[in-house]
């Protein structure tokens, strides 16, 4: 569930000024087979456009509304007369792999969500249409100031002058340190700085039961979660151990650079080793969470008040309603920390990690233009009363993040400007940044004076809004502010031999690292992994990294 909420929150962000706002009076990409549209923007016939669509079982839809028929996709029919078909559907866990398969029988959607490796691959085999001209006729002046403001974006799935695909815009992102200030405050303790202050405070947590005989010193990775992002999911910030690694410049999961300049992986590196020996020791004295990558949800040990500790990023409010909910005093601060020994706060960077291509047989591929088109946006004045509410990506078509390069940062100074009466609610950029100006309309009814204090006592959380000014006044300012040292992996999609061998090696990894982490398996065991790891392809997949 939680890359739904968290694509809902993208959405949010970035389509809270959705709709639609079509570029010409027709459109073609083939002159005998002209696709028009009427004065208000609407195909004067139906146009169909079949997807692939990743579908997460979780999520639960309104009545019997559907992934392929609900409230959006109904007032995409009716208002543009664009008719979405799902030409097949695979669940989150498997679409990654459905989307291979598609690639490799040349079965293709008109359109997808792919990764970097498989686009890569569709551009070798000839699969994908040139969406050069249509997107520079009928891309509106929005969508081109979006991949403006970010820029190289486009540059990068362009090859010999043709433009491949629409990549994904990327919300900044790093792991801070949420803590419950109020057990900070009953207990006199100061905010962390460093891993062992993080280690001294749930330590103090738990000797004092501040979550019950049973309190849990610092939540981790869930069941089926990662211990931290990779060059794969750069942005998996939430509910994971990342900030640990990083506070001891250990950068497990990405490609960074040795000695000599050369890329080598992360997970194999003398940092890496030192790090799952301090989890070892956090582990077995009770700091880390015995059930560590078995918990079913670690939101539900956050709405449960047994902890007070988990690293995440500045969205995660979004994830913990439910533990304001249950403990309106929960008092969930973001903290920029641990930093390393040097003072620094380090983090891997987060890339864009997916494409939405068309296929070449598709005859309008300018329809596509025009989904991203009403996805970015201001809504037309029949979204309210058709949808009414923002939809997550479950019901968005070929859903993606797109937003212009500095949304977060405006949102979250602007907010903060209007609440200290410098700007007034009308010189907000309502055109480029929609949903900023809902934050500011909502500001004043959610946040309470004095404004600069976030802590929980200060809002008003019966307030629509609540969530979406809490989170980004509390988590997004501490963000912002923060002086973050990111390290981007030298490689962000797989290389040849990736393909067939990473899916046992990422197994080898994660095995290893855990079997230390719960001290069933030695130290020494990570320099097995390390030779291991080179026997069963990473000396190759290395040596393909620096070809790159």
């Amino acid at each position: 569930m939680k890359k739904v909420v968290k694509a809902g929150l993208a959405g949010l962000l970035i389509t809270a000024s959705l709709s639609a706002c079509t570029g010409k009076t027709e459109s073609s990409n083939n002159a005998d087979n002209v696709l028009k549209v009427d004065s208000n923007g609407k195909y004067t016939e139906p146009v169909e456009v079949s997807i692939g669509k990743g579908i997460d079982a979780n999520y639960k839809f309104e009545g019997n509304d559907t992934a392929e028929n609900n409230a959006y996709t109904r007032w995409l029919k009716d208002r543009y007369n664009i008719d979405i078909k799902h030409e097949w559907e695979a669940s989150a866990g498997d679409y990654e792999q459905k989307v291979s398969l598609t690639i490799a029988s040349n079965d293709l959607p008109d359109a997808m969500l792919v990764n970097e490796s498989q686009l890569k691959q569709m551009i070798k085999a000839d699969q994908l249409a040139d969406l050069s001209e249509v997107y520079e006729e009928y891309g509106s002046e929005r969508l081109k100031d979006i991949y403006k403001s970010n820029p190289g974006l486009l540059d990068n799935v362009t090859v010999d002058g043709k433009l491949y695909a629409f990549p994904e815009t990327t919300l900044p992102s790093a792991p801070l340190t949420w803590i419950r200030k109020d057990w900070l405050d009953k207990l006199g303790l100061q905010p962390p700085k460093n891993l062992q202050d993080v280690e001294n405070i749930a330590q103090a947590f738990i000797d004092n039961n501040m979550g019950g005989q049973d309190t849990i010193g610092i939540v981790g990775t869930a069941q089926g979660g990662a211990l931290y992002p990779t060059f794969l999911t750069s942005g998996d910030h939430s509910f994971n151990l990342a900030p640990v690694f990083f506070a001891n410049n250990a950068y497990p999961g990405i490609w960074v650079k040795d000695e000599d300049g050369k890329a080598v992986y992360g997970s194999t590196l003398p940092e890496t080793k030192a790090t799952l020996a301090l989890l070892n020791e956090w582990y077995k004295e009770g700091i880390l969470d015995k059930e560590l990558g078995l918990r079913k949800s670690s939101q539900e040990v956050i709405a449960s008040g047994k902890t007070g500790i988990y690293f995440g990023a500045w969205w995660t409010p979004y994830n913990i309603e439910d533990s304001i909910k249950n403990d309106p005093n929960a008092n969930w601060r973001p903290y920029a920390a641990p930093v390393d020994a040097a003072g620094v706060l380090n983090s891997n960077e987060t890339t864009g990690s997916q494409y939405i291509v068309v296929s070449k047989e598709y005859e309008h591929p300018e329809a596509i233009v025009e989904l991203l088109n009403i996805h970015v946006n201001e809504k037309d004045a029949s979204y309210k009363e058709a949808v009414g509410k923002e939809m997550t990506s479950q019901e968005i078509p070929l859903f993606t993040i797109m937003g212009h390069g500095d949304q977060l940062k405006y949102a979250v100074d602007t907010t903060r400007k209007f609440l200290e009466g410098e700007i007034s609610l009308e010189e907000v950029d309502k055109v480029n940044y929609g949903f900023t100006y809902e934050l500011v309309s909502h500001a004043k009814n959610t946040k309470k004076e004095p404004y600069d204090n976030y802590d929980i006592q200060y809002w008003n959380k019966d307030d629509e809004f609540f969530t979406h000014v809490y989170s980004h006044l509390n988590g997004g300012s501490t963000f912002v502010d923060a002086d973050i040292n990111y390290v981007r992996s030298l490689a962000t999609a797989k290389t040849q031999t990736m393909q067939t061998r990473w899916t046992n090696l990422k197994k080898l990894e994660d095995e290893t690292f855990l079997k230390i982490i719960f001290g069933n398996a030695p130290l020494s065991d990570f320099d097995k992994f390390v030779e291991q790891w080179n026997e069963q392809g990473g000396d190759q997949i290395t040596k393909e990294v620096n070809e790159q």
